[in-house]
């Protein structure tokens, strides 16, 4: 028998499902390995703590204190009905404040997109009159001023 048959069936031999040639190699393997003996007795070790903890009763103070602050909360909702009303209206108010700032957003593009059409259309009309006058360059009245004084 190998370590490995130890390990998938350590379970087995602690619940005694073994069959009485394997739990005689089984405990003649552990009898001669020692790695597999401390390994099946951390095991035994984990199953006799779970076992103890299995059938503890809870510290009584942490159950009452649970229990009281279940209570506490319980009590708070039925006392505040608009609580409730709030909690089921929050939803409503996000997902029409989230609709609201989608519009706002979507409108307040359309307007920068109309200021800047209409600023191209501008530059457009001033580039047509421009052709139509045969002027290469509109001088800059400010530029002359401050270059002249």
């Amino acid at each position: 028998m190998d370590c490995s048959f130890v390990l998938d069936h350590l379970f087995s031999y602690q619940e005694k499902i073994l069959s009485g040639a394997e739990i005689k190699e089984f405990e003649d393997h552990l009898h001669s390995c020692d790695n597999c003996t401390r390994i099946a007795a951390q095991f035994e070790n984990i199953v006799t703590f779970i076992d103890k903890k299995k059938f503890e009763e809870p510290n009584p103070f942490i159950k009452g204190r649970t229990i009281q602050r279940i209570e506490t909360e319980l009590e708070r909702t039925k006392k505040s009905p608009m609580l409730q009303f709030q909690k089921r209206l929050q939803p409503v108010i996000i997902s029409f404040l989230l609709f609201m700032a989608i519009v706002i957003g979507y409108s307040i593009g359309r307007l920068i997109e109309a200021g800047y059409s209409s600023e191209i259309a501008h530059q457009n009309e001033i580039q047509s009159v421009k052709s139509n006058l045969n002027i290469k360059d509109f001088i800059d009245e400010d530029n002359i001023f401050f270059i002249n004084h």
